[in-house]
């Protein structure tokens, strides 16, 4: 079981929700999935304070809101598939892409998806796993640009591309 609790606490997996409006926006996808039709195998409420208790959801539809929009809660779907495909489609078939996780144990397998997937960041057999040398961002309506390493650098200034020609313009008459 993932513990709730004080952020600065080592045995602590998940904190409260920054804010009162990102509770009630976490509760109010939970609540529309449930009243659509998705079943709450864990969770699916609010905690005690700020906090929401974390919740895994079946039953949901590919076209729900809870599928296709980011929720930034303690919420996972969990989708079936019947082949790789199939998969692959799913995860791409929305308009972001801020991270992904394959869990396989097929090196072969996990090279092909990863490389299909439209996401700033995959993990493999792994999540939320960061060196921060390397690039973090999304994809998509994920976010622009990248956070870590010189990408942090080139995020934040106006990179302009100067181009001379050494003997100048050309007479073209």
């Amino acid at each position: 079981a993932l513990r709730q609790g004080d952020p600065r606490e080592e045995a602590t997996d998940i904190g409260p929700t920054i804010h009162p409006r990102q509770l009630e926006k976490i509760d109010g996808f939970v609540r529309r999935a449930l009243e659509a039709g998705a079943r709450a195998v864990i969770g699916g409420h609010r905690g005690a304070g700020q906090y929401y208790v974390p919740t895994l959801l079946t039953d949901v539809r590919q076209d729900s809101e809870i599928v296709q929009e980011e929720v930034f809660g303690p919420v996972l779907t969990l989708q079936t598939f019947d082949d790789e495909d199939e998969a692959v489609r799913l995860a791409n078939d929305t308009r972001f892409g801020l991270a992904a996780t394959v869990a396989t144990g097929d090196a072969d397998r996990a090279a092909r998806v990863t490389a299909r997937l439209v996401a700033g960041t995959v993990w493999v057999n792994c999540f939320f796993v960061r060196d921060l040398r390397a690039p973090f961002g999304g994809s998509r309506h994920s976010g622009v640009g990248r956070e870590g390493g010189t990408w942090s650098f080139d995020f934040y200034c106006d990179v302009k591309n100067t181009v001379t020609a050494p003997k100048g313009f050309k007479d073209r008459g």
